[in-house]
C-alpha cells in the first residue's frame, strides 16, 4: 500500500511540476481574405539613417508574403536622407520633403505609415519595423471596398507617360476623397548607412522620384456611390539621365485613394504596377 501510494505521490508531483511550466502557445496565422484590396507601406527612410536598413529589410519580408497585395513608396525627405560621403545620388526631393513633414509626429527613422490608419493617439506612423507586418495584416483583413482601374501607356521615345485611371466604389463611401500617384525607382545601386558602417553597394528599392499629383493628393469626389465611375488623368515625362537613374524598367506606378480630412487620412485603396513589364 505504501509502495502504491509513494508512486501515485511521485506521479502527482510530476504532474504540478509540468503544469507549472510555461507552454508556449503558437497562435494561428490571421486568416486573410481572398481580394483584390491592396494596402500600402509609406516608409520614411535616409541614405543616412544607420537604422533604416531594418526597415528596408521588414518590407521586403512583407513583400514576399503578401504577393500582389502591399505597395510600398520609400521616402528621403530631411531628416537623416543626406547623401552619404560616398553616395552618388540624392533622393531627396520637394514632395518627399513636404510628405515626410506632413506625417508629423513620428519619432525617428525609419517609421511607415500602413494605410495611413492612425492608432489610439492618432498617430499614424509606426516606428518599430516588427511591428509593421502586423498591421499590414490587420489591413488586409478589411473589406474591399473600392477598385483602381488604371491604363498605363509609356513611349519608350518620347519617355512619356499617359495614365488614364478608372476608380469605381464597391459600396456608398462618405466623406471626401484625395488621389495620390506616386511614381518610385527600384534597383538604385548606392551607398548607405548601415550601423556604424557605409554600404558602397546597396541596392535602394521603392524610392519616391516624384509625384503625378500634389503631394497630399489631388481631390477626388465627395460622398462616392457605389458603381459610380470617377476618371483622372494624368501625363509625366521621365527625365532624360546619363547617371544611371530614371530607368523605365526600374520604374513603378503607385496609385492611392485616401481620405482628405484633417482627422482622417486612412486609404480606402491602394494599386501598383511596374512602368515596363
Amino acid at each position: 500500500m505504501t509502495k502504491i501510494f509513494a508512486i501515485s505521490f511521485y506521479l502527482l508531483s510530476m504532474v504540478l511540476i509540468m503544469g507549472c511550466e510555461e507552454i508556449p502557445i503558437k497562435l494561428a496565422d490571421p486568416v486573410i481574405p481572398k481580394s483584390d484590396r491592396v494596402v500600402i507601406i509609406e516608409d520614411l527612410s535616409g541614405a543616412s539613417c544607420p537604422n533604416c536598413p531594418k526597415g528596408n529589410t521588414a518590407i521586403d519580408n512583407i513583400l514576399t508574403k503578401f504577393p500582389g497585395r502591399v505597395a510600398a513608396v520609400a521616402i528621403h525627405g530631411d531628416f537623416l536622407s543626406k547623401p552619404t560621403a560616398k553616395s552618388k545620388y540624392d533622393f531627396r526631393n520637394p514632395k518627399a520633403k513636404d510628405l515626410e513633414n506632413w506625417f508629423k509626429p513620428w519619432f525617428g527613422k525609419p517609421s511607415a505609415s500602413i494605410n495611413r490608419v492612425p492608432d489610439e493617439n492618432d498617430i499614424i506612423m509606426i516606428g518599430i519595423p516588427d511591428q509593421w507586418q502586423a498591421a499590414i495584416e490587420k489591413e488586409l483583413q478589411k473589406p474591399h471596398v473600392l477598385n483602381i482601374i488604371p491604363e498605363i501607356k509609356y513611349d519608350k521615345n518620347t519617355r512619356k507617360i499617359e495614365l488614364e485611371i478608372a476608380a469605381i466604389p464597391l459600396q456608398n463611401l462618405d466623406g471626401n476623397y484625395n488621389i495620390s500617384v506616386f511614381i518610385t525607382e527600384s534597383n538604385i545601386i548606392d551607398a548607405q548607412t548601415n550601423g556604424a558602417v557605409i554600404v558602397e553597394n546597396y541596392n535602394h528599392k521603392h524610392i519616391l522620384r516624384d509625384m503625378m499629383t500634389k503631394f497630399d493628393g489631388d481631390a477626388l469626389g465627395a460622398s462616392l456611390k457605389k458603381n459610380d465611375i470617377i476618371r483622372k488623368s494624368y501625363s509625366y515625362t521621365l527625365p532624360s539621365t546619363t547617371d544611371g537613374l530614371w530607368v523605365p524598367e526600374n520604374i513603378e506606378i503607385v496609385i492611392t485613394i485616401h481620405k482628405n480630412d484633417p482627422k482622417d487620412k486612412s486609404v480606402a485603396q491602394a494599386y501598383y504596377s511596374k512602368l515596363v513589364k
